[in-house]
């Protein structure tokens, strides 16, 4: 298989011809057929490998099974005060823990 990044002179005649049939589909505007290279290029690549970007990419998060993101229950964590008192001066740690040892320690100091 050739490579698709690589520009042969076939290559080249296409976008030209390509490029020279969308400017006459236009109607032949003032700027001429070499402003239509880089869509003609495009489209060219496109014609010469159709399966581009239908390689299915797995997620890089779990998916429940209506196919939605499920997040480490960790996460939550930086959420601020998740509850208690609606009081804003009670004493829980509105900030996350610099290590999970911290973390430990504080809840068994409660």
């Amino acid at each position: 298989m050739d490579n698709p990044l690589q520009t042969t002179p076939e290559t080249q005649a296409r976008i030209v011809a390509k490029a020279k049939e969308m400017w006459e589909a236009d109607g032949r505007p003032g700027c001429g057929p070499d402003a239509y290279r880089e869509a003609a290029s495009e489209l060219i690549g496109m014609e010469s490998n159709p399966d581009a970007g239908q390689i299915p990419v797995d997620s890089p998060v779990p998916l429940d099974e209506n196919g939605q993101p499920v997040e480490e229950a960790f996460l939550e964590e930086n959420l601020g005060n998740p509850g208690g008192s609606m009081n804003e001066l009670d004493d829980r740690q509105e900030v996350p823990f610099a290590t999970r040892q911290e973390e430990e320690d504080a809840l068994k100091n409660q």
